[in-house]
């Protein structure tokens, strides 16, 4: 009896908590953080990068001053910018996030570069990264890991 009450337990935790649930906003003091993934690892490669919107709830401007996390020593800020017709990618020191205002990580934009994996990250699995501001605080962010196999389309 004991063991089928423990097995139903169990099942009800696994059912709540799927694998492919998206990671809960994670709310600081004066930050909040939505939508936040990285990509699944390109077969052959120790690089990916992460996303995410950035509120800031406070009546004065934050500073977004670095990541890091444990599966990688190496996270820094990117940013694609058009330059004379041909995309460029930069290292950023940090990202300014305006009082009451929000700055949104997406692809071509600002984003996570995570450098030298320590091992691949696969769809449908969780990453933390912990995100650093200026005044010392930070904030540990679950980015769900998302495919980079593009769905297709169909036209009728």
């Amino acid at each position: 009896m004991r063991i089928i009450y423990l097995s139903l337990i169990f099942m009800m935790v696994m059912i709540s908590n799927p694998v492919n649930a998206v990671p809960p906003d994670v709310i600081s003091e004066n930050i909040r953080i939505e939508n936040s993934y990285a990509r699944e690892t390109i077969p052959g490669t120790n690089i990916s990068s992460a996303y995410m919107k950035v509120i800031n709830t406070s009546s004065k401007a934050i500073r977004l001053v670095g990541a890091s996390s444990q599966i990688s020593e190496r996270i820094e800020l990117h940013e694609h910018t058009m330059t004379n017709g041909m995309m460029r990618m930069r290292q950023k020191q940090s990202v300014d996030i305006p009082a009451n205002q929000e700055i949104i990580f997406q692809p071509s934009g600002l984003h996570l570069m995570i450098f030298d994996l320590k091992h691949p990250l696969k769809s449908a699995e969780n990453v933390v990264i912990t995100l650093h501001f200026d005044d010392k605080s930070s904030v540990n962010v679950t980015y769900a890991i998302k495919s980079i196999k593009q769905k297709k389309h169909t036209h009728h």
